[in-house]
């Protein structure tokens, strides 16, 4: 829903009022003395201003609406103080000129006032960045659709979250379903669109599983260049989700393969199949996780064990697993440990017996990765599926033996 601004004051009024929030904060009645100057003696409803005096008061204001003097408000006056000047400029020239023109020095003044350091907790004066992207937000509800300005006040929400420390998941919904057609209906090229959504990416420091959703949705629909390959490799290996194998659709298989002599490409085709990733495999750019790389790389790994003991033509032939049959573990303690975070991270289902030093697998991730050939993953899927139809087939007998023992059992 489209934003407004409301102000239920004559132009002549809110002017006034601004002169005097201005004079306040500086304890001064000068630029009230200089606005008055300005204005005909007769009344302003019965003598339009003439283009001549709108130019003069426009400077004035915008002489005095410094964000040296705005910064002097407290955090709850500065929001309302900067839509009474939005009102009193668009209506001085055009909403057009003051909103949708990015050289407008309202964009200027507001972000010189956002902080350049978030304030204190117990700070509850000082402007904040929150507010200045409430601003950012109606400036930009108020734009239309097809505006390139809404674009420039997009890259500024991003800036603003980037550098002031507000808390990702505030916007990440909002702009996250919304980006992509924001920017194609203001007719945005395909470099700027990726762009702006990898930069909207990145601002989430955890990689999240809405953040890894976007980034499966936006490549279905996108070819990925090399550098969007690495960032892609860089979130899912960062992020705390351990099995991203289902970021490799068709466009991300395509690229992987064109880059395969990349050294993250080959890592990572490594890690989505299920193979430990030494801690010195890990390049430099990203060795400050090289621990939590190789712990996940690990979990995958015993999955994969799992998944293919399971499989048609193994030679194990039940889902139960003795401790000593688990393969790059140094310990019991070490798969104990492994087998948890595994069962965390929903790729493995099952229940864990520590006096036998057994486990019972019940469910476990398949990797089926696309552009390759997944014919006996999908053959185990199949074969499970017929097991479960299988094991349904005399359901309705089962059950209407039980309801006639209950009932037999009653009667007795």
């Amino acid at each position: 829903m489209a934003s407004v601004i409301v102000v239920d004051t004559e132009l002549e009024d809110s002017i006034r009022e601004y002169s005097q929030i201005i004079d306040s904060i500086n304890k001064t009645t000068d630029f009230s003395t200089a606005i008055k100057s300005l204005l005909p003696e007769a009344s302003w409803n019965q003598q339009e201003l003439s283009t001549q005096i709108k130019q003069d008061l426009n400077k004035e204001i915008l002489k005095v609406s410094t964000s040296e003097n705005l910064k002097k408000l407290t955090d709850k006056e500065f929001e309302p103080t900067f839509y009474l000047l939005i009102h009193i400029l668009s209506k001085l020239s055009s909403q057009d000129e003051v909103l949708n023109n990015v050289d407008s020095p309202v964009y200027s003044i507001l972000f010189e006032t956002n902080p350049q350091q978030p304030p204190s907790l117990r700070d509850r004066r000082s402007i904040k960045s929150t507010s200045i992207l409430s601003i950012l937000s109606t400036i930009f509800n108020l734009l239309p659709n097809e505006s390139k300005t809404r674009v420039y006040v997009l890259k500024n929400v991003l800036k603003v979250i980037k550098t002031s420390g507000i808390d990702f998941s505030l916007i990440q919904d909002n702009i996250g379903s919304n980006l992509i057609n924001w920017l194609k209906e203001s007719k945005s090229n395909e470099d700027e669109i990726k762009s702006l959504f990898w930069d909207f990416i990145e601002l989430d420091g955890e990689y999240s599983q809405k953040s890894l959703n976007y980034i499966k949705s936006f490549t279905q629909s996108n070819n990925l260049s090399k550098e969007e390959l690495i960032k892609l490799i860089k979130c899912a290996l960062s992020s705390k989700v351990v099995d991203v194998s289902y970021l490799v659709n068709n466009n991300v298989a395509k690229s992987l393969s064109t880059n395969q002599s990349e050294p993250l490409v080959v890592i990572f085709k490594k890690y989505v199949h299920g193979e430990i990733i030494s801690i010195d495999q890990i390049p430099s750019d990203l060795s400050s996780q090289g621990k939590f790389i190789n712990s996940k790389s690990k979990i995958l790994a015993l999955a994969k064990y799992f998944a293919d003991s399971t499989t048609t033509g193994s030679d194990h032939d039940a889902v139960v697993f003795k401790y000593n049959e688990i393969p790059n573990v140094e310990s019991s303690l070490e798969f104990e440990e492994i087998l948890i975070e595994a069962i965390k991270s929903g790729v493995i289902e099952g229940k864990l017996n520590q006096l036998e030093e057994t486990f019972y697998l019940t469910r476990v991730n398949r990797f089926i990765i696309a552009g390759e050939d997944n014919s006996k993953n999908w053959a185990q899927v199949k074969l499970a599926l017929e097991q479960w139809q299988n094991s349904l087939a005399n359901i309705n007998d089962i059950v209407k033996a039980a309801r006639e023992n209950i009932v037999n059992n009653n009667t007795n």
